[in-house]
């Protein structure tokens, strides 16, 4: 008996659904509250209209309460309804009606505008179907109204916002892109392709590696250290510039800019959208700035907000003693932690848009040494007009902090002068006379006693005497030079002076094996001194010669160059060279010798620079050892 039971509960239980439906439907038949309650909590009003008799629509209160009408002031008309819809909807409603009632399988379904008693617009989604004779003639017709005004106004603020958005995207020109940082699904905009050369359809199917792809491979790190700190809720949102890859093989500045907008349960980053916007141009006018700045022969340096450096002149890291250090990235404060304090205050304030100078500021270096500054601090933009940072400009006027000590020195260095020239005519004209003596007693002694000719005494004294002599001529030379400053510079022909020395030398020259190559444009001339020019000549091929190299065939060249209101004479040889990472600072002194030769004295350098200085040129010289040398004689042209 219970396995009876069992069997007939389970085919109940199998038919449950048609059961219930049944049972619904008779309850419906018999009971007309549970209708009145079906249409008025899940319609917004239905309606019943007699095919035959067109006019006579029955519509139920929820109908006319939908429009703001009193159902009871309402006609149970079909002109009634069709006063309050929209003219273009109602032709709408008439070819849907003849469509349906000459095929049942054709749905009478349509969106329809009715007027409001207060005026706006209530959205209508009226269904319907039509009852029919049993030769399949309507003859009745049974409709529901669903306001849906709700939901089509959600729909026109989406459309609007979507048509807001793509206007900005549009007028910005930004790609879009949104990202599921899980599963790697990608989608793009076609800005977005644009950008690198392609068509989005040419990318396709896209996903995250459709970005490394294009990425410029040292930038991929930099910027997955931006989205970490993103992820990680150290950035509110990703900002990052990099390089892409164009389809042309060119490279293109963009800037991407993103927020993750949905997390999992277990609060990692799911989707993520951003834009990415073009910035080559900008980057450009940056990286010109940028290399101006390092070009600059000033001291200036360019921040950031944060006064991280983005440019320095090599002068600005003359100024500060920077060597050998990486320092475009870093913190100005880091870098130079001696000037933090004293320029935050100036940082802040100049971010503000203010301009700041500082004629003069005293600071102390690390290594306890005084240095005096005058600098500016001066805003500079982006293409938003926003301030971007700070250039700073910067002089070292050390020197000029200490000319004032040094005036006070002039007056006593102006006293030792004077008594140092009364020496040099003392040394120069009244010494001469004593050893010219020295050197006649000497001659005068060998002559009466020709025995002591031979005597190693008597020969030192000849050595010593003549020495005595020869240095005493060549103080001589340096006192001209410093005395004769009212004398007028001459018009000279630089290629007749140079002849004239080569042919004196020709001697030496054959007899050492070198070459003396002449290549001074004859019209050349110069202002110079005659006597002058002649021992520049002398001294400087004669060290050429004298410094020859064994090694290979030797050879002094002479050349000339125009620069402005100077011609330079260039006198050049493969000889023995200079170490003047050595002897750069002493290579013009007086004695200074720089190769075991016997004859050097040390004196030719030093009357050569003397001399050319004295005619208002000057001397340069670059020189590598067992490259040999050439020097660069600035002398004043005389253009006509």
């Amino acid at each position: 008996m219970k396995e009876e039971q069992k069997i007939v509960r389970g085919s109940l239980l199998g038919k449950e659904e048609n059961y219930l439906k049944e049972e619904l439907y008779d309850l419906i038949k018999k009971d007309d509250v549970l209708f009145e309650f079906l249409q008025e909590s899940v319609l917004d009003g239905i309606w019943f209209s007699d095919l035959d008799i067109p006019d006579n629509v029955w519509m139920s209160p929820e109908y006319w309460t939908t429009f703001g009408y009193d159902p009871k002031e309402m006609p149970h008309k079909a002109e009634a309804w069709q006063n309050i819809v929209f003219e273009e909807d109602l032709k709408n409603i008439y070819a849907n009606f003849v469509d349906h009632a000459k095929d049942p399988t054709c749905p009478y379904d349509q969106i329809v505008r009715f007027r409001h008693k207060l005026g706006h617009v209530v959205w209508i989604r009226c269904r319907g179907f039509m009852l029919r004779d049993d030769t399949g003639r309507p003859v009745k017709m049974l409709g529901a109204h669903t306001d849906i005004t709700h939901i089509k106004e959600k729909e026109e603020e989406l459309r609007l916002q979507t048509a807001f958005f793509e206007q900005v995207i549009e007028g910005t020109d930004l790609g879009t892109w949104q990202w599921n940082v899980q599963t790697g699904e990608t989608i793009f905009n076609e800005r977005w392709a644009e950008i690198i050369g392609c068509r989005l359809e040419e990318l396709e199917p896209v996903s995250i590696d459709t970005m490394k792809n294009y990425a410029y491979k040292k930038d991929l790190e930099h910027s997955n250290k931006l989205l970490q700190n993103h992820f990680t809720g150290k950035t509110v949102v990703y900002e990052c510039e990099a390089r892409m890859l164009h389809k042309n093989g060119s490279v293109v500045w963009i800037l991407d800019k993103g927020k993750v907008v949905s997390w999992d349960e277990d609060g990692n980053p799911e989707w993520m959208v951003g834009s990415r916007q073009e910035i080559t141009e900008s980057k450009k006018a940056y990286e010109r700035n940028r290399t101006f700045i390092e070009q600059a022969p000033t001291a200036i340096a360019m921040f950031d907000r944060d006064m991280n450096y983005l440019a320095a002149s090599q002068e600005w890291c003359k100024v500060f003693d920077i060597e050998n250090q990486e320092i475009v990235g870093e913190s100005h404060y880091k870098v130079l932690p001696t000037y933090a304090n004293k320029w935050k205050v100036s940082h802040r304030k100049c971010l503000g848009g203010t301009v700041i100078k500082n004629e003069e500021e005293r600071f102390k270096k690390s290594d306890g040494a005084t240095q005096w500054l005058s600098w500016e601090f001066r805003p500079w933009l982006t293409d938003d007009d926003v301030v971007g940072g700070i250039i700073i400009h910067m002089s070292d006027i050390t020197k000029i902090k200490r000319e004032e000590e040094l005036q006070s020195l002039l007056v006593v260095a102006e006293d030792q002068n004077k008594r140092l020239r009364n020496f040099a005519h003392i040394v120069s004209h009244n010494l001469k006379s004593h050893s010219g003596n020295f050197e006649m007693l000497l001659d005068l002694l060998v002559q009466e006693t020709p025995e002591v000719k031979d005597n190693e005494i008597i020969r030192l004294f000849k050595t010593a005497s003549e020495n005595l002599t020869e240095t005493i001529s060549h103080l001589n030379e340096v006192v001209l030079m410093n005395t004769s400053v009212d004398q007028n510079l001459v018009n000279l022909k630089l290629c007749e002076i140079a002849n004239k020395t080569i042919e004196s030398v020709s001697a030496i020259a054959t007899e050492t094996e070198v070459t003396i190559i002449n290549k001074i444009q004859p019209e050349v001339t110069v202002l110079g001194i005659s006597a002058y020019l002649d021992s520049i000549f002398l001294n400087l091929i004669t060290n050429g010669i004298k410094y020859s190299s064994k090694k290979r065939d030797s050879y002094v060249s002479l050349t000339t160059a125009i620069e402005e209101d100077f011609v330079v004479l260039i006198v050049e040889d493969n000889g023995l060279g200079i170490n003047l990472k050595k002897h750069r600072a002493k290579l013009f002194g007086m004695y200074k010798t720089f190769h075991h030769n016997k004859d050097a004295r040390g004196i030719g350098l030093f009357i050569t620079k003397n001399q050319i200085e004295a005619m208002g040129g000057k001397i340069e010289v670059e020189s590598e050892v067992d490259r040999g040398s050439a020097f660069k004689i600035y002398l004043k042209y005389e253009k006509n």
